[in-house]
């Protein structure tokens, strides 16, 4: 039956292709040499393509009359009208330089560069040419190519290890065709046609033109990658210099040179040419260096649609040079546009008038125009902009584009990206793609195909009939399965279940969660285990066991802790977890186990303070309404105070560790019933509430399930404590606790944001409370830290802040790529980020306690450095430096 319906399919191929003729031929420039990469346009089809390494391009089209458009970045375009009979066409084309004159019209009387006139109207007109478009439908080919110049021997062997065979000087290619449709504002839909890979253990999925689709110089940031010449802050990261203008047809295009202020992996170099009068992209040439090797973006706009001009052709040339390795790869696509229809909710301003349809000018007298709509064209009236009239029209056209937004005022933000395959796409055989490939292979890339082919078939003929030693086959596999077996039992393992809806994971005797040492415990290990199952129906469990053993102590320690969502819309949860071990006397952050465990192992340093805990606490939650969520829970724990069981250290082994209580200036000694806060062996009940509410929450559903996916307004919590102490003379002592908390984080700009966070509460009776119980505050007074702490202060010692009275607590964070040692030449290249934090604390012991800070964020990806200045009334207390390092 797949013979009949193969023959079938190669006679409609056959019959189709004698409906189409091939226009094709080379790209030369004036001195022969192939312009690689050129872009061909078909007007009537709004179909584009482009030109291979070699200059060669190749475009099926029906008989017919067309015209063609040639042209590439530096060269005049060339025009053709042809007509396409019964049999192919060679047309071989010579792109002549494109020569740019500065017009007397350009040079401005206050001496400042014409390119910053353009560059502000082409910035602050951005937000309305990225939302121009309501929908399309286009045909998108996606072609890379990836040549593999240099590998290190480290990683031969350990892909060899795989099975996976990379040889340097070799080229892999990988293809796709599809069907994209877009509906405005974030709504794609991907079909795949055909898709082929040469690539090793690359699967066709991973074939998807998505993020080139998406991807648009007209907003802010690329990627998450590099800021775009066109954001909002342009100006505080480039400079710009005017070339020229040449005409092309109606149009007049300005070269524009993209100069970096500074040396830096977050922003492109090169040029933008833009549309006079239009205030649009015609292409580009931008150049981004980064930690990898360069990323070089060449891309062609067209117009498509009454002078909506959108890209038909993108390239991309990638150089990587990062740890011994060293590729270079290409990226390409061509673009036909099926169908584009206008956003005619969106405002076209008057000042881009040059050739309104009647379409247009109806839609414009029946549309009253609104304020917003009057002082964009007052700005665009203007001769000259500034940068204050910029970023004011970049604003005000943001505003018009979210007001053209259909359903803004719905929170729920649908699926934007749906993604089909279809069947038969990864069986697509070689006529099928000589026939429709639009961009011409290179003999690099034909031979990649056919070793790839080739290697296919050897595969299956060793599938299906070789013979081998069974006895060596039969050793490789017990001594590969011995070894598999050993690195389950150290290092862990996974095993999933059917249709992956569950999973087992052991965390193995190795894990370092589970290894530590203090001077109450002494050593200690652990294991851990956890299981996970999720239902069709979006319904959840969760259970982790774990278990250890304490050596100095020679006790064991144990807890079981379980989640189960059973009301997935309504982010309804059970928690439970209950077990018996030492813990922390904070309820915060506190010190990290393992930078104790080094303190006290080579410096006698005991920072943590530990008591026995035999613990059982139930919680559950649940969202009422959007963005409104209650949370009620019970705990029950067994406390006891614990002494120092060792004095082992590898230094300093004649002195004794600090005692095992905690240094706050309300508690008493130890087991001190008299005084007026408590650190004694204890029974406690707490009985707690928090209520949550965000509003205007966004959020997704998702196969039955609701989640939140943030909010443009702060959170704010309401946290109430009851709790009963019962001490071992059978006193009860009752506190209540309330607290209020407000919090939001934000992203600004490119690659800016920033946090806050404001707390404010107190203990209505605290009358022999505990010291567990005191509201205690994240420290991390320590310089070598191993998580990346956020509102927490640096400078006081651990457990010094805790307080069983009222309190005010606040904190900020301004992060930023480029603020004062960004600045300097020799950093602005680093992914480095700046920080600026400052913190405040006042309680009737601290009084008003203020800390300043400044710091050094993803250095080598992994690392923080912060510096920091501590003020008590305004006068100064401390200061001290911190190094983090952050391990995932």
């Amino acid at each position: 039956m797949k013979k009949i319906v193969f023959t079938i399919y190669i006679i409609l191929l056959a019959v189709i292709s004698s409906n189409a003729q091939c226009l094709k031929g080379v790209i030369t420039d004036s001195n022969g040499e192939p312009v690689r990469y050129a872009t061909v346009y078909v007007n009537e089809l709004k179909h584009g393509t482009t030109s291979n390494i070699k200059g060669e391009y190749e475009i099926k089209l029906k008989p017919g009359s067309y015209t063609v458009f040639f042209q590439s970045l530096g060269f005049s375009p060339e025009v053709k009208s042809i007509t396409i009979g019964q049999a192919d066409k060679i047309m071989n084309i010579t792109l002549s330089i494109q020569y740019y004159q500065i017009p007397e019209v350009r040079v401005t009387a206050t001496g400042e560069d014409p390119a910053y006139g353009i560059m502000r109207k082409a910035i602050g007109l951005a937000p309305y040419h990225l939302n121009r478009v309501k929908h399309y439908e286009a045909d998108v080919y996606i072609k890379g190519s990836v040549v593999v110049n240099k590998l290190p021997r480290l990683i031969t062997r350990n892909i060899e290890k795989e099975d996976v065979e990379i040889r340097e000087g070799d080229s892999y290619l990988i293809e796709s065709i599809n069907k994209i449709e877009y509906d405005a504002p974030d709504i794609y839909r991907q079909t795949v046609i055909a898709q082929h890979s040469t690539f090793p253990e690359i699967q066709d999925s991973d074939i998807s033109p998505m993020d080139v689709v998406r991807a648009s110089f007209y907003q802010p940031v690329l990627a998450d990658i590099a800021i775009s010449p066109l954001a909002p802050n342009a100006m505080s990261h480039y400079r710009f210099s005017y070339e020229g203008s040449t005409p092309q047809g109606k149009y007049i295009v300005n070269k524009i040179k993209v100069i970096p202020k500074r040396k830096s992996q977050q922003v492109f170099e090169g040029t933008l040419y833009i549309i006079e009068d239009l205030w649009c992209l015609h292409s580009l040439d931008l150049t981004n260096e980064n930690l990898a090797g360069s990323i070089n973006i060449e891309q062609v706009y067209t117009p498509v649609e009454d002078d909506i001009w959108m890209p038909v052709s993108h390239n991309f040339d990638v150089k990587v040079s990062i740890v011994g390795v060293d590729a270079d790869g290409t990226y390409g696509s061509s673009v036909t546009y099926a169908a584009v229809e206008p956003n005619t909710e969106l405002p076209r301003p008057e000042a881009l008038d040059l050739n309104p349809t009647a379409e247009q000018d109806i839609l414009q007298e029946q549309r009253e125009a609104s304020k917003t709509q009057q002082k964009i064209e007052e700005i665009l009236q203007k001769d000259e902009l500034n940068n204050r009239d910029m970023s004011r029209l970049s604003r005000l056209m943001e505003k018009e584009a979210e007001e053209s937004e259909a359903g803004e005022d719905d929170l729920e933000i649908k699926k934007t990206t749906s993604y089909t395959v279809e069947e038969d796409a990864s069986e697509k055989g070689s006529e099928y793609w000589n026939e429709v490939r639009p961009i011409p292979l290179s003999e690099e890339e034909k031979k990649s195909i056919r070793v790839s082919d080739s290697l296919k078939l050897e595969t299956g003929l060793k599938t299906t009939g070789s013979v081998h030693d069974s006895t060596s086959i039969a050793e490789g596999r017990s001594k590969s399965k011995f070894f598999r077996v050993m690195g389950d039992i150290f290092q862990g393992e996974t095993w999933y279940g059917k249709n992956n809806n569950s999973r087992s994971t052991f965390g193995g005797l190795l894990d370092p969660d589970h290894f530590g040492f203090n001077s109450v415990d002494g050593f200690k290990c652990g294991i851990d285990f956890n299981y996970y199952n999720e239902w069709s129906s979006g319904k959840t469990l969760s259970l982790t066991p774990e278990f250890g053993w304490d050596f100095a102590r020679e006790n064991a320690n144990w807890s079981l802790s379980g989640m189960i969502t059973y009301n997935p819309m309504k982010q309804s949860r059970l928690v439970f977890w209950g077990g018996m071990g030492s813990k922390d006397f904070t309820n915060s952050a506190g010190i990290s186990p393992f930078i104790n465990m080094a303190t006290s192992l080579l410096l006698k340093d005991n920072y943590l303070k530990l008591y026995e805990s035999r613990f059982l606490t139930i919680s559950q939650r649940s969202e009422y309404f959007n963005g409104f969520y209650v949370e009620l829970r019970y705990a029950y724990d067994n406390r006891r105070l614990l002494e120092n069981n060792t004095n082992f250290s590898l230094f300093r082994r004649d002195e004794d560790y600090s005692e095992n209580i905690p240094f706050n200036e309300y508690l008493g000694a130890g087991g001190d019933t008299d005084a007026d806060y408590l650190i004694t062996n204890h029974i406690h009940h707490q009985f707690s509430t928090v209520i949550s509410y965000i509003p205007r929450q966004r959020y997704r559903i998702n196969e039955g399930r609701k989640s939140a996916a943030g909010s443009d307004y702060p959170t704010f919590k309401i946290y109430y404590d009851h709790g009963i102490n019962i001490t071992p003379d059978d006193d009860y002592h009752h506190f209540d606790h309330i607290q209020f908390e407000a919090n939001k984080s934000k992203s600004i700009g490119a690659f800016n944001e920033y946090s806050w966070r404001f707390r404010a509460g107190g203990f209505i009776n605290n009358e022999k409370l505990q010291f567990q119980d005191f509201n205690h505050f994240n420290i991390q007074s320590l310089p070598f830290l191993i998580r990346n702490h956020q509102d927490a202060f640096m400078l006081p010692d651990y457990y010094t802040l805790a307080t069983p009275e009222y309190y005010i607590e606040a904190h900020f964070r301004y992060t930023t790529p480029y603020l004062l040692i960004k600045l300097l030449p020799f950093l602005s290249n680093s992914l480095m980020r700046e920080n600026i934090t400052l913190a405040y604390l006042y309680s009737p012991h601290t009084s008003h306690y203020y800390e300043l800070g400044y710091g050094l964020s993803e250095i080598f990806l992994i690392g923080k450095i912060g510096v920091y200045a501590g003020f008590e009334d305004l006068s100064f207390k401390s200061a001290g430096v911190r190094f983090t390092f952050i391990f995932r």
